[in-house]
């Protein structure tokens, strides 16, 4: 074949695993505050800029949060471009820039690549993904970005050409077509089409509208193709997702990842938020300076928090396996009848821990319920035989034996509770490469000596709705 897919090398992958845990990205600021300099013609550090900048922030920020119709993110003014890449910009290049590694080690993506980048904004897309093609010897891309806002593109060309420099000329791409998705896609095949934190800001299409619209993006998708849509962690947003996923997998498309098919059914869990965690970047001089000596990190947005979904349309999923018919594990779906009994199950783990200080806690799923689910684990009932679930990757298949089943009246989910005689072992996926961290241990440093027993810590709160 002409065009196989590509398969990073290992030195490849030892550079470009090194690359990535460097959280910060010293060339982006620099272009950012060039760029503000540019349009503003001051300072990037004068007080009137960055008051400017905060409030488009702000104004963002509470436009963003508006629910339905009321919903209408713009950035019209320069001011809400320069907002967005102080504020959002950062954590989105890293985002990007992992989860295209992501695609690139599994295998998914071809030795020339064509890309569609719908809603390319100021360039998070075009510049993570030249950031990945700078640590790897072979692969070339072209990027066909999309962009509906003019202050947008002027900012993508500004910051995105110096970029695909670093990245050696293996990347190419046009300035951003300034089309309107929902009308118009552009003509011709392409091998990833990504939504970047797109749909979820389509206020004006309701869930068929929207799940219309993704089967038509898929229809110019290559025969092995992958669409990518990545949208905010926040429940909102991630809920969202999962269920256009769901509408879109009834009307015939396949859901790559990070969902898991373990039982053949269509899943109706609702709510179901999920989503995945990276690493904290660095907080940039920007964002320090925009809070000021009395609010110094009001300005400062680090997480690295998203949900995903991987559509394709010939049927192939990153994880096949299937549940046995004859196994004796107990389907999620069935819970209720197993309330204060102890059962087998095996599970997709569909989330980081989210515990609290005491407690290890995952989202898991297996396909079949309808109300939120979470396995917990004492942190003073660890033991080796519990490291499977604990550095399981997400989306990972994990069995777990011997778990009692409670329900959480005030969450409405159900709490399958381990302890010492728990046993757990990976099906599918891979371990994360890091150890969890020993929480009884951090305690015992924190106060001194091993808490009680009955010391529950602090309540976990949810994730924070950054954008």
């Amino acid at each position: 074949m002409d065009n196989p897919r590509y398969i990073p090398n290992a030195e490849e992958i030892k550079r470009l695993s090194a690359f990535l845990k460097i959280r910060s990205i010293p060339e982006l600021e620099k272009q950012t505050v060039s760029y503000i300099e540019k349009v503003t013609g001051k300072s990037w550090k004068d007080e009137t800029v960055l008051e400017k900048i905060r409030n488009a922030i702000l104004a963002q920020k509470e436009s963003y949060w508006k629910e339905g119709g009321k919903k209408n993110v713009s950035y019209k003014g320069a001011y809400s471009v320069l907002g967005y890449m102080a504020y959002q910009m950062p954590g989105y290049v890293m985002e990007f820039s992992e989860f295209f590694a992501g695609l690139v080690t599994s295998g998914l993506i071809r030795k020339h690549v064509k890309i569609l980048d719908i809603g390319s904004g100021p360039g998070t897309v075009s510049i993570g993904i030249g950031r990945v093609l700078s640590c790897l010897e072979g692969m070339t891309a072209e990027i066909t970005p999309l962009e509906q806002s003019e202050t947008h593109i002027e900012a993508y060309q500004a910051v995105v050409p110096a970029f695909l420099t670093q990245a050696g000329g293996k990347v190419t791409a046009n300035k951003p077509l300034a089309l309107d998705i929902t009308k118009e896609i552009p003509e011709g095949e392409f091998d990833l089409i990504v939504c970047s934190n797109v749909i979820n800001e389509l206020s004006g299409l309701d869930p068929e509208q929207k799940a219309d619209l993704v089967l038509a993006l898929s229809k110019h998708l290559v025969p092995d193709g992958n669409l990518a849509i990545l949208e905010p962690a926040d429940l909102t947003n991630s809920t969202m997702l999962r269920d256009l996923s769901r509408d879109v997998k009834k009307r015939g498309l396949t859901i790559y990842a990070p969902c898991n098919d373990l039982r053949g059914v269509y899943c109706t869990v609702s709510p179901c938020w999920s989503f995945r965690s990276y690493a904290d970047i660095k907080p940039t001089d920007l964002m320090f300076a925009l809070g000021g000596a009395e609010e110094k990190f009001r300005f400062v947005n680090t997480d690295v928090k998203f949900s995903y979904a991987i559509l394709r349309t010939d049927g192939h999923r990153k994880c096949g396996y299937r549940i046995p018919a004859e196994a004796k594990r107990a389907r999620l779906s069935q819970l209720k009848k197993h309330l204060e009994k102890r059962i087998h199950i095996t599970v997709s783990v569909m989330s980081a821990d989210i515990g609290d200080a005491k407690n290890y806690l995952f989202l898991v799923c297996d396909g079949t319920g309808t109300t939120p689910t979470y396995l917990a684990l004492p942190a003073f009932h660890r033991t080796p035989e519990h490291e499977a679930l604990l550095t399981a990757s997400y989306g990972s298949v994990v069995a777990v034996d011997s778990v009692l089943v409670r329900f959480n009246k005030q969450q409405n989910a159900y709490n399958l509770l381990m302890g010492r005689e728990s046993f757990t072992r990976m099906i599918a996926g891979t371990p994360t490469g890091n150890a969890a961290p020993d929480k009884i241990a951090l305690l015992k440093k924190k106060y001194g000596r091993k808490p009680s027993p009955n010391y529950r810590g602090k309540k976990t709160g949810k994730p924070a709705n950054k954008r």
